[in-house]
């Protein structure tokens, strides 16, 4: 009896379990569809965007400006000092107006804190361009002969828009990280966890308990193919999720796939050999059915809402970004992010799938040492 021989008998019997399909497919289809329309796909012209202005000039045109800067789409706030500013600031500096009129270069400043929404920082400079562009084509139409001048004619003087300024994304950002191109992805990492945990696991426990895995070693089976057959039905059943997940997201929900295929198939595939390894050494140091069940589900849902399943990792905090990475989970959505989102290929997923590689050696060395045929 070869390892091979082993790994097709416990799918056969995973896949024998009515229940199986329901976590394999439904399940994770309806919290696709929950996640997918809980994170809608947003733009920059129609996000609320935050713009703190900090107005060191006070003069006519600096007030003009911030005038201009008024909008539905954009949450205001004037402040007096630099150092109460939220999430971003657009800095006014002294001497604006005075610099403009003399057709000196002036250095308006967009100041945001680290790790917030690009998107939105994005939304926030193409608006504050267009305003100051507008303020420009009006002094250039007016021709005043003085600051007076120009105070007295700006509110009168309206012209007509001759041009519309669309703004988007530039770079490499190919799709933002929200709606169903999120929730593929993250459910898809969520439910590998689940499927291979709860199968993988428990079935050790009860082959253990039924004297099943002493019985097979009693066979021609050796204790290297034994663990190379449940570490290997495993992966399978984790790919098989990959799969399922993310052709339908394709055809159902047209998620877009990023520019390498392979790449998306080396992290599931290193995922999925992390969660084998854990499945296995878990269901060698739990013995209760009972027990391994809610552990399982404690170490799934931990996994997945520190690694960015549950929401958008770019929504977090810097130093939550930084926790994730201690977890399989945050090193493959942080990697399917970089190919899906911002359309990259495998060459920037490397020490992704390196350090899922490394996760997966080191359960696996756990799984080994800690598996036990006989029930104790």
């Amino acid at each position: 009896m070869t390892f091979w021989t082993i790994a097709l008998n416990d799918l056969k019997i995973t896949f024998k379990d009515k229940m199986f399909l329901f976590w394999l497919v439904l399940f994770p289809f309806l919290f696709t569809l929950i996640f997918g329309l809980a994170f809608r796909d947003s733009t920059p012209q129609d996000q609320k965007v935050t713009l703190d202005i900090i107005d060191k000039d006070n003069s006519f045109l600096s007030r003009a400006f911030t005038e201009e800067l008024q909008s539905d789409k954009y949450a205001m706030n004037l402040l007096e000092d630099e150092k109460d500013f939220g999430t971003r600031a657009l800095i006014i500096p002294k001497n604006f107006s005075e610099d403009i009129l003399a057709g000196k270069q002036t250095e308006l400043v967009l100041q945001k804190e680290e790790g917030i929404n690009l998107e939105a920082s994005q939304a926030a400079y193409s608006h504050a361009l267009k305003a100051i562009i507008k303020i420009l084509a009006k002094i250039v139409t007016i021709n005043p002969q003085n600051t007076a001048d120009l105070e007295q004619r700006y509110d009168e003087h309206a012209f007509e828009r001759l041009v519309t300024l669309k703004t988007g994304m530039g770079g490499k950002l190919q799709t933002t990280p929200s709606g169903f191109n999120h929730s593929v992805p993250a459910i898809t990492v969520m439910f590998i966890l689940f499927t291979v945990f709860m199968y993988g696991g428990i079935t050790i426990v009860q082959e253990r308990n039924l004297g099943q895995l002493e019985r097979t070693y009693l066979s021609p089976a050796t204790f290297t193919s034994i663990i190379a057959g449940k570490w290997i039905s495993r992966l399978i059943l984790g790919i098989a999720q990959f799969l399922i997940l993310f052709i339908a997201g394709k055809i159902i929900f047209k998620i877009f796939l990023g520019n390498s295929l392979i790449a998306l198939f080396l992290v599931a595939l290193f995922l999925s050999g992390t969660a084998s390894g854990m499945s296995i050494f878990f269901g060698s140091i739990i013995r209760k059915i009972e027990i391994l069940i809610i552990f399982n589900i404690l170490v799934a849902n931990t996994m997945s809402a520190f690694g960015g399943c549950w929401w958008p990792i770019e929504i977090v905090s810097p130093t939550l970004r930084k926790i994730s990475f201690v977890f399989p989970t945050g090193w493959a959505m942080d990697a399917f992010h970089q190919l899906i989102f911002f359309g990259q290929g495998l060459g920037s997923v490397i020490p992704h799938i390196l350090a899922l590689l490394g996760f997966t050696l080191v359960f696996l060395v756990l799984a080994v040492k800690f598996f036990k045929l006989r029930k104790t």
